[in-house]
């Protein structure tokens, strides 16, 4: 039984999302073509997918309804998993020569320097993986064991929180009872759908999770998403490190090390972003703080970090200047919009608020007007939800 449960949990916690971000894996330059990236990607494609189906269920399926977008959304995500496989497979097939390591087939951008690309004049170091010295892999492996004691004590001290007598409980009524935020979590009677709840379906992906895996929506709920979505939010602050730390990649390890150590003693008050992602990591308002605001941070210094590259890089990066692969920051954007709502109503807000300011630094930083369009186009999915918002 738990055996089963734990294939099933790996399957949609980790396989499929990793098939997906094979998708969007085709559209990145190539030094983001890595493990994480890809990690990160198929996860803000998976939310999108949900974000759509999920809430067409709801609103449009009056009994029944988790049921069958439990079957859709199912469906569409093996579709799209094995299509990525596929496209990957493909790819590394019409690529692979003789004695070529098959991991950086997959995942280019993880590949190391070689010696005579990093003292080419031509070569941007900051672009490139590092090779650590000893020095920086223990300080690396400290990293790894402050991860995994968080990981722990978010589990075992798992604190109790007011708010998971709402969120949980719509979980577990969805899986249950088959329905999505139809039935009052306080009051066990129907409801209409609420302005302010409806809309953020994150509680339905926590029972969807739970009703594939069989595992009990609470037990997913406070032991599964931890050792998920924590280190998820480190990947987000590793590939902000990467662009920050510029050319000092050795003392990249050290950054994450101070930012574990923010989230373990950031519990200054209720309401930081430490206390939700440590205390309340299943929470929606949790992932806005901790996986939203973060994403948009680091697209932005990724388009910031692209204007300071030379011409002959930016179109080796982007496979000759290819237009999907120079604006893969603003779709990611985009899906990432798509993402902010189903968290929580104030994703969209928040989230769409940081972009634009971002947007504008950045039009006044480049001078190109074309960022108008694309910073419009970007939050496309905010207006729609703002549009179902105001008609509940």
């Amino acid at each position: 039984m738990w055996v089963t449960s734990a294939l099933v949990l790996l399957l949609w916690l980790f396989i499929v999302p990793m098939g997906m971000g094979f998708l969007v894996q085709r559209i990145l330059p190539f030094t983001k073509k890595t493990i994480g990236i890809t990690f990160l990607c198929g996860y803000l494609l998976s939310f999108a997918v949900f974000e759509v189906i999920a809430i067409w269920c709801m609103l449009k399926i009056q009994y029944g309804a988790f049921h069958k977008c439990s079957i859709v959304y199912a469906g569409v995500e093996i579709f799209l998993a094995v299509v990525g496989f596929a496209a990957r497979l493909w790819d590394v097939q019409r690529a692979y020569t003789k004695g070529a390591n098959i991991f950086f087939l997959f995942f280019p951008g993880d590949q190391r320097a070689k010696p005579e690309a990093m003292i080419s004049p031509r070569t941007d170091v900051r672009v490139m993986k590092f090779q650590y010295s000893k020095e920086s892999l223990i300080y690396w492996g400290l990293f790894a064991l402050l991860v995994a004691f968080q990981l722990v004590m978010a589990v075992v001290k798992a604190p109790f929180d007011g708010d998971d007598a709402y969120y949980v409980v719509e979980s577990v009524l969805a899986q249950q009872a088959d329905v999505m935020n139809t039935i009052h979590p306080y009051l066990g009677i129907s409801t209409p759908l609420g302005s302010r709840h409806a809309l953020a379906v994150f509680t339905m992906w926590i029972a969807f999770i739970a009703k594939m895996s069989g595992i009990h929506a609470t037990i997913v709920s406070h032991v599964v998403m931890p050792f998920v979505l924590i280190p998820m939010t480190y990947l987000i602050y590793l590939e902000i490190g990467r662009i920050l730390m510029g050319r000092r990649q050795d003392i990249l390890p050290v950054y994450m090390i101070f930012i574990s150590l923010m989230a373990m003693f950031g519990n200054t008050s209720i309401y930081t972003p430490e206390t939700f992602l440590m205390m309340r990591t299943w929470q929606g308002k949790s992932m806005v703080a901790n996986f939203v605001l973060p994403f948009v941070i680091w697209l932005f210094l990724w388009m910031f970090d692209d204007c300071r590259k030379p011409g002959f890089l930016w179109n080796e990066e982007t496979g000759g200047g290819l237009r999907v692969v120079r604006n893969s920051a603003w779709i990611l954007l985009f899906l990432l919009n798509m993402v902010a709502g189903i968290m929580s109503s104030m994703g969209i807000v928040f989230g769409t608020g940081l972009a634009g300011l971002f947007s504008l630094l950045l039009l006044i930083y480049t001078r190109d007007f074309r960022i108008i369009p694309k910073a419009i186009l970007s939050v496309v999915p905010t207006g729609i939800y703002l549009l179902i918002y105001a008609s509940l």
